[in-house]
């Protein structure tokens, strides 16, 4: 727990002192944003009209049913909900793409990788990569015969696992020692958009506790000589219809996948690389080890009715980062009700049971232009925790029935939450911001492997906060650049270990109008979305 507490304070960002970074970018060893396997077979997935799908709000109370059966079709439109392309900019000469699940800069460390039984993709199981540029899977193994009947018995019927992984130079290019926290931040976007995107087809999405995660790289082909850049697994995701157990995979079927023949050689992304000692650090001390297998809840929540006849897979592909706000439009107080009630873990199994671990994200809002509520401090206390030990002048005025939402003082914090968020304009300009708080020590008690799963649960929270703002004709953005010791001064809490892990600003966005849309794939019509060029924000 001591060295990870000592990256955690390395990495912090201060008025005075930003964390350790490259200073100026290099825009020349700026990592290639797609992973690519020269050599490796392709399998097309097929593409997927946006107007198919069901209701938004169903999304998030569990797994619809019946299940989708496991096929081409359905890991076509599972990828593409979740981790593809959702549009091409354009401006300036310059072209970008956008992707369903945010990143950090839009730099996207995390990579996908799926193990599929026979007969799913191919005639034969297979380990794939899944190529968002392309919309494809490119096979990194054929399973023998023997090996691949093995993975179908072990698994349950009707799914197959799926590893994500994170390439930790694409964020330390940019942020330096500090990008161990976005490359966390990003896979919990990933693992939520995912989630979301499983659910509607009748499948859950859960964490295999049963695998030291130090095993990753071997079983998803990531230990070769020939990464030029390293990449890491993170975490092994069973997806399929619900069960209540996680099941176990034999030692065998875990070595013979670990032996694979690899086909395809990992692309460069970057002609030069710079070494951050202190990521790969971080990286193996937070490695989980193999823990007792988990119950899974197969609990689903009622479906709230907030967006009838919205549909999902519109407001999963036309999310975007804001990267301005217009510092004048308001919110309804039953609006901001409405999205908070998302945030609670009881009412959103979806994404929240991924882990089935409890949740340590409590809420500090600074609340800007929200009619109904005054202007000022609030806590949301999703954890469970009451009423904290926090400044002596915190009022703690419960100002809902059924949220646990406490008004801590009154006045205009727009000042104080810009400031915060390294003076960005963006999180005073916003109807409102927040930050996601946890108590770090007594999370990492349990082991130093539940640091980056803080942020996982950040992320999840935060892709929440994208997709309630799109489907409310609002934008959202996460914020990775904040003072870290400012806040926890704003709080009082200067010894019990509250720190803030993620900020985040909800508003009407400022559209840059230089800015061209393009589709994601020819074969798809996406409509127009106006958006910023991006920018150094620290933004995603």
């Amino acid at each position: 727990m001591k060295d990870v507490l000592a990256y955690h304070q390395l990495s912090k960002h201060a008025p005075q002192r930003f964390a350790p970074g490259p200073g100026q970018l290099d825009w020349a060893t700026q990592p290639a944003p797609f992973r690519r396997y020269a050599g490796a077979r392709l399998i097309e997935l097929d593409h997927r009209p946006l107007e198919e799908g069901p209701g938004y709000d169903t999304a998030f109370a569990g797994p619809q049913t019946p299940s989708a059966p496991l096929n081409r079709a359905s890991i076509s439109q599972l990828l593409y909900d979740s981790l593809a392309i959702s549009a091409w900019k354009e401006a300036g000469g310059n072209r970008w793409a956008l992707r369903v699940n945010p990143s950090s800069g839009n730099l996207h460390p995390t990579e996908a990788y799926l193990l599929l039984p026979p007969g799913v993709v191919d005639e034969v199981a297979v380990l794939a990569h899944y190529a968002p540029d392309v919309h494809g899977l490119e096979v990194r193994s054929e399973l023998p015969a023997p090996l691949g009947w093995q993975l179908a018995s072990s698994l349950p019927p009707g799914g197959f696992l799926l590893g994500l992984s994170s390439i930790a130079w694409r964020e330390a290019w940019k942020y330096g020692e500090r990008a161990y926290r976005y490359c966390q931040h990003d896979l919990g976007h990933a693992l939520a958009a995912l989630a979301i995107a499983a659910s509607v087809q009748g499948w859950q999405v859960r964490m295999l506790h049963g695998v030291a995660e130090a095993r990753l790289d071997g079983l998803l082909g990531l230990d070769g000589d020939d990464f030029h850049e390293t990449e890491h697994g993170d975490c092994l995701l069973w997806i399929g219809p619900a069960q209540a157990m996680e099941f176990a995979l034999p030692e065998a079927l875990l070595n013979g996948l670990a032996q694979l023949e690899r086909v395809g050689a990992p692309n460069r992304l970057s002609r030069e690389y710079r070494h951050w000692p202190e990521l790969q650090r971080v990286h193996g001390l937070c490695s989980a080890p193999a823990r007792p297998r988990a119950v899974w809840n197969l609990d689903a929540a009622d479906a709230r009715a907030d967006n009838p006849g919205l549909p999902l897979r519109p407001i999963l592909h036309r999310r975007r980062s804001a990267q301005a706000m217009d510092g004048r439009s308001g919110i309804q107080a039953s609006l901001l009700l409405a999205w908070l009630r998302r945030l609670m873990p009881q009412q959103s199994p979806v994404p929240f049971a991924v882990s089935c671990e409890p949740s340590e994200i409590d809420l500090l809002l600074f609340v800007h232009r929200v009619q109904g509520l005054a202007p000022g401090l609030y806590w949301l206390d999703r954890t469970g925790s009451g009423v904290q030990p926090l400044r002596e002048d915190y009022q703690w005025l419960r100002v809902d029935d059924e949220l646990p939402l406490y008004r801590l003082l009154e006045g205009d914090a727009r000042g104080l939450a810009g400031f915060l968020s390294c003076g960005q304009d963006i999180a005073a300009d916003g109807c409102l911001a927040l930050a996601m708080l946890a108590r770090v020590e007594r999370a990492l008690a349990g082991g130093a492997w539940r640091y980056p799963r803080l942020y996982w649960e950040c992320g999840q929270i935060g892709q929440l906060l994208y997709l309630e703002a799109e489907a409310a004709g609002l934008s959202g953005t996460g914020i990775g650049c904040y003072f870290d010791d400012a806040l926890r001064e704003l709080l009082g809490d200067a010894d019990s270990g509250l720190q803030s892990l993620y900020h985040f600003t909800l508003g009407r966005a400022v559209w840059d109008e230089r800015l061209t849309s393009l589709p994601a794939y020819p074969q798809l019509r996406i409509p127009p979305c106006k958006e910023t060029i991006p920018h150094d924000s620290g933004s995603r």
